[in-house]
């Protein structure tokens, strides 16, 4: 059946989840917390929160476009051009060219309560460490 993996993967996480992540910026020698709350629903994922750096408090959000391939789901960006595809193994490797960057990320789904992302970044103003964990609010 076509898009079931996606679909079927997608209903497991509909819902609020709070979100913690934590960057280590090795080109500013810096660490980056957020802490918030995402939103997935059947076409959409949606975060907002609190990015704290250094003595500051930023509000920051991103949102995302869900769409079922083949055998996955798609993950896009506003614009709608491809972001990463999301499969039905718990660990998956995903890799996002943007411009000189290289995104090689790793995705682990713990179940239906919780899950966590991982990415290296790297390109000619970029180096850091992201990970994030998702847990069902």
């Amino acid at each position: 059946m076509e898009g079931a993996a996606g679909i079927d993967r997608l209903k497991l996480f509909l819902g609020t989840w709070e979100v913690k992540r934590r960057i280590i910026d090795r080109f500013n020698r810096s660490l980056v917390t957020f802490e918030g709350q995402a939103f997935v629903t059947p076409v959409q994922f949606e975060e907002h929160g609190d990015t704290c750096s250094d003595d500051t408090t930023l509000r920051s959000s991103r949102t995302y476009r869900l769409d079922e391939g083949d055998d996955s789901l798609v993950v896009r960006f506003p614009n709608l051009s491809e972001f990463i595809r999301i499969g039905e193994d718990a660990s998956q490797r995903v890799i996002h060219h943007c411009g000189q960057d290289l995104y090689r990320g790793r995705l682990f789904f713990r179940g239906v309560d919780a899950w966590a992302e991982m990415w290296h970044v790297r390109g000619p103003r970029k180096n850091y460490l992201s990970l994030a964990h998702y847990r069902r609010a």
